[in-house]
């Protein structure tokens, strides 16, 4: 054996980065023998099953993040939460699907759980339950909820940027149909919790969400001017 060999790569392709080469040699033994046996079996399966294990590793992974920033979270959402009547029940559970979400839309998984990384993740979550409001609400509901922001520029953006994509897709789902008396107006979805996430992540890219999750603790939330009954305000004239 020559005193190259020990510089010499075989992956003549340059599969394996040359960084993951240089930590893995700073291993131990044991834990290279470790790395070794994993990639050789991970090398036996179909790739569907490769694609099956690196999905259960990295949703492993999540939840030990979750776990970790459990509390952190849940503090600083409770109060927003509250503040929207947002039913906390299993909210505990679902943090490890954010994070999961998180990933799916970002493409990684944090080092370091940094202040930036929380604070991201954390307009995510909120953004994502605000959003999850306004499609369950009837398009007259909608319409209050948009009008009663103190400012004009925070009613324009919350109507075009948020309130508008939402009843477009709707209509395109056809789970609103358009009618000559209106009656559309006041109708009201129901749609499971999982099909509701997959009409957000279809209609908002992740900065959208983030955003409204920045400025959801600034927006006027008045739940029984909101939900009144339809036809109980002579300000209810629909705006398409």
């Amino acid at each position: 054996m020559t005193q190259e060999f020990r510089h010499k790569r075989f992956d003549k392709g340059h599969i394996i980065p040359e960084s993951f080469l240089e930590e893995f040699r700073t291993k131990t033994p044991s834990t290279r023998r470790y790395l070794l046996n994993s990639l050789t079996l991970f090398a036996c399966i179909s790739p569907e099953q490769q694609h099956q294990a690196l999905n259960d590793l990295i949703q492993s992974e999540l939840v030990s993040l979750a776990e970790k920033t459990q509390n952190y979270l849940q503090d600083r959402i409770h109060t927003v939460f509250k503040y929207f009547g947002v039913d906390e029940t299993g909210e505990s559970k679902r943090i490890a699907e954010y994070y999961y979400r998180y990933y799916l839309l970002t493409g990684t998984v944090p080092e370091n759980l940094t202040t930036d990384y929380l604070t991201h993740l954390l307009n995510f979550i909120i953004g994502i339950e605000v959003i999850k409001i306004i499609f369950r609400m009837s398009f007259i509901e909608q319409q209050r909820f948009f009008e009663i922001q103190g400012r004009y520029a925070i009613q324009v953006m919350i109507f075009y940027r948020y309130i508008k994509p939402i009843r477009e897709k709707l209509i395109h789902e056809k789970l609103i149909a358009r009618d000559v008396s209106g009656s559309f107006y006041y109708t009201k979805i129901d749609l499971s919790e999982d099909k509701i996430l997959d009409y957000i992540f279809e209609v908002f890219k992740l900065e959208k969400i983030e955003t409204l999750g920045e400025l959801a603790k600034n927006l006027q939330f008045d739940r029984e001017y909101i939900y009144k009954p339809p036809h109980a305000d002579d300000r209810d004239v629909p705006v398409f």
